[in-house]
């Protein structure tokens, strides 16, 4: 299923769900559903996982988040769906108190959670091996067996490993993300790649909320005040070693954030909303949470489709935009973004509402034109620049329907 933005105008900013201009933003009708996508069905989990996280250089956080990630996919019984597993990948800069402080983590969740310690890549140790195994995970995708790749740091490495791979697997690969500096923005001069080198070679990007937002009760830059790390203690409160290893791995950081972690909830579930107490409810609880059947919400950011005509990447220190990453048009002339629509946990039948968001330029008139498959939806609408403010433009559900296929 194939996804069409024009814009007829020189200023033209874009962007789906929450950011500078236009966003898209897909929500389900009640009524005529059916199916579900997964990858996970409350039972079995179709397909592989792999995960690259840092951890090495910029901030401790992936010391407690890498484990907690391991902890959430062991609580599921997946451990042998993990087939790589690459860490400290920053490259340019390092630490290397910080690099065994990480190592600590990775070999205390392979003891405690149950893995093979053979999926997992030291970058600063074996690079050459990390980004090989990343190519034979790609390469052994088939669209019964996807991979499903959690980037919780830089782009640089997992994309090295995707360019080595076969171009015709990549289609089998889904790359899920959370963060503007993971994605290659905030962080560009510790990175030659980001997510707009990875989007084109084929894979399909799954861009979530920011999940600092619900697995981080302090800030960046200064120790945990201990009424931060109040919503922790039950990590403590228990017997559970393994619940004790998660408290050491969260205390080593000096600050309570595991927010990378939450990527592999929603891997898990289809929730973006992965908040301190679900996580109790899972790995103190024990208590498997249903995935989500399908998602009522999905967005899409302009940045984010596969094919970007006439536009180019606009990163700005705006909290009022997404990711504070838009597109902006290059061209006087028509400007198009294109994608297909592989969402996981979504209907296989469903109707839509979409909301278009867009920023209102008071020197602009852009007309826009949304298709599905190459047919035009509705009439187009035209933005006549009159004050600087941003609108939404809903799109009901009589006209978006989506019948996805397998790929």
């Amino acid at each position: 299923m194939s996804f069409h933005l024009i814009s007829n105008g020189k200023y033209f900013e874009a962007k789906m769900q929450l950011s500078v201009i236009v966003i898209m933003f897909f929500i389900i009708s009640p009524v005529r559903i059916s199916g579900h996508t997964g990858p996970f069905d409350g039972k079995k989990f179709k397909g592989r996982i792999a995960y690259s996280t840092d951890g090495n250089f910029n901030d401790e956080d992936d010391w407690a988040a890498s484990a907690f990630a391991l902890a959430i996919f062991a609580e599921f019984g997946i451990q042998d769906k993990l087939v790589h597993f690459d860490y400290n990948c920053i490259l340019p800069k390092t630490d290397t108190a910080w690099e065994k402080e990480h190592k600590k983590s990775i070999l205390g969740s392979i003891e405690l959670f149950g893995y093979a310690d053979s999926i997992f890549h030291d970058c600063q140790q074996d690079l050459d091996g990390a980004v090989n195994s990343i190519r034979d995970a790609i390469n052994s995708s088939t669209a019964e067996n996807p991979l499903y790749y959690i980037l919780a740091g830089p782009m640089e490495v997992p994309y090295r490993g995707i360019a080595k791979s076969d171009p015709e697997k990549r289609k089998y690969v889904y790359c899920i993300s959370h963060n503007v500096w993971n994605d290659g923005y905030a962080s560009r001069d510790l990175v030659e790649h980001n997510k707009r080198d990875v989007i084109p070679t084929g894979v399909t990007w799954i861009q979530i909320t920011d999940q600092n937002q619900f697995l981080t009760t302090g800030p960046f830059g200064r120790p945990s005040t201990s009424l931060e790390w109040q919503p922790w203690t039950w990590l403590l409160n228990t017997n559970d070693k393994k619940l004790h290893f998660l408290w050491d791995r969260l205390v080593a950081t000096t600050r309570a954030d595991c927010s990378d972690a939450g990527m592999a909830y929603f891997l898990m579930t289809g929730d973006e909303q992965p908040e301190i107490s679900k996580v109790n409810k899972l790995l103190a609880g024990h208590d498997i949470p249903k995935p989500l059947n399908p998602r009522q919400h999905i967005r899409i950011e302009a940045e984010n489709f596969f094919a970007l005509d006439h536009f180019e990447i606009d990163y700005k220190n705006d909290r009022r935009v997404s990711q504070r990453i838009s597109i902006r048009s290059d061209s006087e002339g028509t400007s198009r973004i294109s994608t297909i629509f592989k969402e996981p946990y979504t209907a296989p039948e469903a109707f839509y509402d979409v909301d278009i968001r867009y920023y209102d330029r008071p020197d602009a008139t852009i007309q826009l034109q949304l298709y599905i498959e190459n047919i035009p939806i509705r009439e187009s609408f035209t933005i006549h620049g009159s004050r600087d403010a941003w609108h939404t433009f809903t799109v009901n559900d009589d006209y978006i329907q989506l019948n996805l296929k397998k790929m």
